[in-house]
C-alpha cells in the first residue's frame, strides 16, 4: 500500500522542484526503493532529474556495498569511493577475489552510463535535502549512524544550514560533468588491470595469515608486530598501485579515457553558462556571482571564469596542443600528453621521475600556462582542493 500511494503521489506532483517527495522516499526507505519507485512513475524532466540524481548516488552505494562485503572498510585508494571510510565495520568478511577493484570500476562506469542516460536536456528541477540522503553500506535496508551522506564524507552542516537544495538546469550539466569525470578515473583503473597485483598480494595475506596462525616451535609467532599491522595495508597500497602501473595498457581505454575528460570540460562549461544566465536565488548549489549557496559556502565572484580558465588549459594538454614542464627539460621542451595517448607504455615510477620514460614523449613547443592554475589557488588560498572537487 505504501508503494502505491507513493507512485501515486510521485505521478501526481507537477515538478519536483516544488516538494521532497525524492527526498523524502530517499529519506524512509533508501535508495533501492527509491529507484524503483521513480522508474515506475511517468517521465518528465523532473522525474528524469530525480531519476539520474538517485541512479548515481546507488551506483556508489552499491560500490560502498561491494566493500564492505569483503571487510575492506578502511580507505583503500585516494580515490572517489574508493578512499571513503566506511562504518561499521563487517564482522563476517567474505574474502577479496582478485577481481575485486575491476568489477567495481565496471559497475560504477554502468552507474554514470545510466545516469546520463535520463538526464533531461530540457529544464528540470529537483529538490533534495542533503540530511536526508543515505548509503545502506552494510545492506541491512536500515540507515546505521554513518551511513548518512554527510557522515560518510566528514562535511559538518554549518549551523542555521537545514541542507535543502534545489538542483536545476545548470545542476543537470553538473552532474553530467561528474559522471563523466568519474567513469574516465575507473577507465583509467580498468586500462592498467590491477587484478594481477591485487591477486599477489591476497597471496601474500594469505601466507601471512598462515604463519601468524600456526605457533612456531618456541610458541613464538602468534601475533602479528605492531609495525606490519600498521604500515602492512599502506605498503599493500603503494605495491598493488606501482605493479598495477607497470602492466600494459590498453590503448583504446586510454583514448576512452581522454575523451571522458574531454566531455567533462564540455559539460563543465554548459553547467557555468547556464549558471550565468539564472536570475534566481533558490537554494543554489554552486551560485553564479549574483546568488548565494544554500550550504553557507563562500564562492569570490569570478570563480567560474577561474575555473573554465584551468579546465581550457587542461584541454589543451589533454589535446597535446600544450607541453607538461619538466624538472629537468631545458626551456622550451616538455611532454606532450597525446603522444602518450597515442602509444601508451607501462608506467615505471621511477623511471619517469628520473626522466627517460618521458624522452619517446618529449618535443619543443608552447608549455602550458600555470597563471590560470596560480589565479585559481590565489583566489582560493588553501581551499583550493576543496573548491576543485566541489567544481570538478
Amino acid at each position: 500500500m505504501r508503494r502505491i500511494l507513493a507512485v501515486l503521489l510521485l505521478s501526481a506532483m507537477p515538478a519536483f522542484a516544488d516538494d521532497t517527495t525524492t527526498s523524502g522516499l530517499i529519506a524512509e526507505q533508501g535508495l533501492a526503493a527509491a529507484m524503483e519507485e521513480l522508474e515506475s512513475t511517468p517521465a518528465s524532466a523532473d522525474r528524469n532529474m530525480a531519476l539520474a540524481a538517485v541512479r548515481f548516488l546507488a551506483g556508489i552505494e552499491k560500490a560502498y556495498q561491494e566493500r564492505w562485503r569483503i571487510g575492506a572498510t578502511s580507505p583503500i585508494f585516494p580515490a572517489p569511493v574508493l578512499g571513503t571510510e566506511l562504518e561499521p565495520p563487517n564482522p563476517s568478511p567474505e574474502p577479496m577475489q582478485p577481481d575485486f577493484l575491476n568489477r567495481i570500476a565496471d559497475e560504477i562506469v554502468n552507474a554514470m552510463r545510466s545516469t546520463r542516460d535520463v538526464l533531461p536536456e530540457e529544464e528540470g528541477a529537483l529538490v533534495l535535502r542533503l540530511p536526508d540522503l543515505w548509503f545502506d553500506v552494510d545492506g541491512s535496508g536500515d540507515r546505521g549512524p554513518s551511513e548518512g551522506l554527510l557522515e560518510l564524507v566528514m562535511i559538518p552542516m554549518p549551523e542555521g544550514v537545514d541542507g535543502e537544495v534545489r538542483f536545476d538546469a545548470a545542476d543537470s550539466e553538473w552532474l553530467r560533468a561528474y559522471t563523466h569525470l568519474i567513469e574516465a578515473v575507473c577507465t583509467l583503473l580498468l586500462a592498467f588491470d590491477p587484478e594481477p597485483a591485487l591477486g599477489q598480494n591476497i597471496e601474500l595475506a594469505e601466507a601471512l595469515h598462515q604463519q601468524f596462525s600456526t605457533p612456531s616451535g618456541d610458541g613464538a609467532g602468534e601475533y602479528m608486530p605492531t609495525d606490519a599491522m600498521e604500515l602492512g595495508p599502506i605498503v599493500d597500497m603503494v605495491a598493488v598501485a606501482i605493479h598495477t602501473l607497470r602492466n600494459q595498457p590498453d590503448k583504446a581505454k586510454i583514448r576512452e579515457a581522454q575523451q571522458h575528460l574531454v566531455q567533462m570540460i564540455e559539460a563543465n562549461r554548459n553547467f557555468w553558462a547556464k549558471a550565468a544566465e539564472e536570475t534566481d536565488n533558490s537554494r543554489e548549489w554552486i551560485p553564479n556571482d549574483n546568488q548565494q549557496a544554500a550550504l553557507g559556502f563562500d564562492i569570490p565572484k569570478g570563480a567560474g571564469q577561474a575555473w573554465l580558465a584551468v579546465l581550457d588549459d587542461a584541454e589543451l594538454v589533454l589535446r597535446g596542443e600544450r607541453l607538461i614542464p619538466f624538472w629537468r627539460f631545458a626551456p622550451g621542451y616538455g611532454i606532450d600528453l597525446q603522444r602518450w595517448i597515442d602509444d601508451p607504455k607501462p608506467v615505471d615510477l621511477v623511471s619517469w621521475i628520473q626522466g627517460s620514460a618521458a624522452l619517446p614523449y618529449t618535443r619543443s613547443g608552447q608549455m602550458v600556462d600555470r597563471g590560470s592554475w596560480e589565479d585559481f589557488t590565489e583566489m582560493f588560498s588553501g581551499r583550493a582542493g576543496l573548491y576543485m572537487v566541489l567544481f570538478n
